[in-house]
């Protein structure tokens, strides 16, 4: 396995530069794909053409994510703009952060559907714990989407679409990855992934299955010992999926499972155990189980009307496994210490009712029923019913009076059994086709977020945290605006060329957040904060026949915590982004060559530093990624390349007090890396 990269060396040294006989070349499949309009599902009443939505929404297809030889969800996004990450080294998870909001305010769905798994302090969902390999394209849906999709939605939504049966009756794909980590790689170090899966297709029925291992074995960097800066990693996915259509029915089930072990191995302490008197380690381990059900059905009644129905049902376990090393005798016993061990189960069961009515050329109607309930137990949980019900109806329209207005308005009643839910939450999305080639879309949205089970009920008590939850609190709620104008032509020459200017405005009242104790170290959750962002941002792209080039910048304006209490700082602080993606087929050769590029600026804080406020910066970074995309055979691609082109690692976070600077390091990525992939797809028509 870890002599894969002389595999694919001589692969591609025995296929030399020659073009294959038989099938479309990876250039072909690329150009013609750059003709279809794409067609999109989140938010829509029924799948349209992306052109046509009134929502923002950017689609990144399987085409974009092969190109890009990711390995997890968080490659791609991050060349995105409006969204950032950090990483947190402890657990292992990864944090995002959209429109300036953070993660906790991003709805994460599989095909339309909520998971479960929200961990960490922060509570946020780790997206490295989704299955790259199943996602047949991610739908990015900018602003809030509250009253479709409920509660956490107020940045906006990131919709996984998965992998479908095609025409073919049986295909068959696999991958093997492997990927230095920075210059570390070997038998436990870097990554390596292997993944297998299949579908099937036949008359009215289609199946498919699919599980892949993802190994990380963490990086050393700079660290000594036993330590690792990033920990090691040990995933293992699964799923399958069974579908029935017949004339206007639809039936489908998913099943998806995650196995996840994260292991934080420690140095061993400078002194002696006081009672022992032998050298110990402490060691963590998190371990993470996810199954998730899905059962989807649709029926489209005639030309007017059609329904459908999605449930969902999660189990997600989480556990902290601790244990203490003996130096002396090379022995490994279970860590008694308190909060060392425990383990939080939480089920999520989720059902939407939706119907769409369509009167007449002028008025459509969708109303929903969408219904969400959570339960959690464990030792971090208090005693007793740790149960949030949410029960919600919702009514869309939309309104077309001519063929170039779009207008549609929403509503959501809400009705909750542990917080105090906004009465309604209203939208209104437009889109307005100034010309052939032109469109505008506004939108005004109420958002809100409710505090999840978790800021409800967690505590965690140990020798260094104290944690406590508040069953008091209420829904984060927003006023939230966006705007957009989108241009989208083809030029003599048979090139496309599209073009958007959008901005949005967020308005945050109630935020969540951690106030820490003056008698002790105890930090709780309250409704304490307002927070406003506001973001500009523009974007073109140019694409031909063998060639595509895309361009972006944009600046966000992130909300000053200390500005309530100081009114001469300044309440927006302002930060940059800019990416570029170039793609080249050479036809001939079966080849394709792809640069990913994103810049993310420096962002400045203002932080209580003791008795004094002072002004924090974290230093702005470029990543790059340069792939290359080789088809071998009919049936064998080899996709490689260099991550992170620039070698990023850690980033100078530094502030100013009392007149003398002070730095520090910040840790966004694990230097530059090579990789190789070899990508198989056989299927029989």
């Amino acid at each position: 396995m870890r002599t894969f990269h002389l595999f694919i060396i001589s692969c591609f040294l025995y296929t030399g530069l020659q073009a294959q006989p038989g099938g479309k070349s990876v250039a072909e499949d690329t150009t013609r794909a750059k003709d279809l309009e794409e067609v999109v599902v989140t938010g829509q009443f029924k799948p349209q053409s992306l052109k046509n939505s009134v929502y923002q929404i950017r689609v990144i297809n399987r085409d974009r994510i092969e190109k890009q030889g990711a390995v997890r969800l968080q490659d791609v996004l991050r060349n995105e703009l409006n969204i950032r990450f950090s990483q947190d080294l402890a657990t292992g998870g990864s944090a995002i952060t959209m429109l300036g909001l953070s993660g906790q305010n991003v709805k994460i769905l599989v095909d339309g559907l909520p998971v479960t798994g929200r961990q960490g302090v922060n509570n946020e969902f780790d997206i490295s714990q989704l299955d790259i390999n199943s996602i047949e394209r991610i739908e990015l849906v900018e602003g809030p989407m509250s009253v479709i999709y409920g509660a956490d939605a107020l940045a906006g939504v990131i919709n996984i679409i998965t992998k479908k049966a095609d025409a073919a009756k049986l295909a068959v794909n696999a991958r093997l990855h492997e990927e230095s980590v920075g210059k570390e790689y070997g038998w436990n170090q870097g990554i390596h992934n292997q993944q297998a899966g299949l579908t099937w297709r036949k008359q009215n029925w289609e199946a498919g299955a699919s599980f892949a291992h993802n190994y990380f074995g963490g990086w050393k960097d700079t660290a000594v010992g036993r330590e690792l800066v990033w920990h090691k990693k040990d995933q293992r996915l699964a799923n399958g999926f069974l579908g029935y259509t017949r004339g206007k029915l639809s039936l489908r089930y998913r099943l998806d499972g995650m196995d996840e072990v994260i292991t934080n191995p420690a140095n061993f302490l400078p002194y002696p155990d006081p009672i022992s008197g032998d050298t110990l380690a402490y060691n963590q381990e998190y371990l993470s189980r996810r199954l998730m059900h899905q059962l989807q059905g649709s029926y489209f009644l005639n030309n007017q009307w059609s329904f459908q129905l999605q449930s969902a049902y999660t189990d997600y376990r989480r556990e902290v496994f601790s244990t203490t090393l003996n130096k002396n005798t090379g022995e490994t016993r279970l860590d008694m210490g308190e909060g060392r061990n425990s383990v939080v189960n939480f089920s999520g069961f989720t059902l939407r009712a939706t119907g769409a009515w369509k009167m007449n050329r002028l008025l459509s109607f969708q109303p929903g029923v969408d219904i969400n309930l959570d339960r959690g137990e464990g030792e971090r949980l208090r005693a007793g019913n740790n149960n949030v019900n949410d029960y919600a109806l919702f009514l869309s329209s939309e309104i077309t009076p001519s063929e170039k207005i779009n207008i549609r308005p929403g509503l959501r009643f809400i009705s909750n059994s542990v917080y105090e839910a906004p009465p309604v939450v209203p939208s209104l999305n437009t889109r307005i086709r100034l010309s052939e080639i032109l469109d505008l879309r506004l939108s005004y949205a109420r958002g809100f977020r409710s505090p999840s089970l978790r800021e409800l009920y967690f505590s965690f008590f140990d020798a260094n945290h104290q944690v406590v939850g508040n069953p008091d609190l209420k829904a984060e709620t927003s006023h939230s605006f966006t705007g957009s104008l989108a241009l989208k032509k083809k030029t003599k020459e048979g090139m496309q060329l599209t073009a958007q200017l959008g901005g949005f405005f967020n308005d945050v009242r109630n935020q969540i957040d951690y106030v820490f104790t003056q008698s002790s170290d105890t930090a709780k959750l309250y409704n304490i904060l307002k927070s406003k962002t506001a973001g500009l941002n523009l974007t073109t792209g140019l694409a031909g026949r063998h060639w595509n080039l895309a361009a972006g910048t944009s600046v966000t304006g992130f909300y000053n915590d200390q500005f309530e209490a100081d009114k001469t700082l300044n309440e927006l602080l302002w930060s940059a982004e800019a990416n570029l993606t170039a793609t080249w087929s050479f036809t001939k050769l079966g080849m394709d060559l792809n640069l990913f590029y994103k810049f993310t600026g420096k962002r400045p804080r203002y932080i209580a530093s003791g008795q004094e406020v002072v002004l924090s910066r974290q230093e702005g970074y470029h990543m790059a990624d340069l792939t290359v995309n080789k088809k071998l055979t009919s049936f064998l691609r080899l996709n490689a390349g260099v991550r992170n082109l620039f070698g990023v690692d850690r980033i100078r976070a530094s502030f100013v007090a009392g007149g003398i600077h002070t730095g520090g390091g910040l840790s966004v990525a694990t230097g530059r890396s090579a990789f190789a992939s070899l990508l198989f797809n056989w299927n029989k028509k």
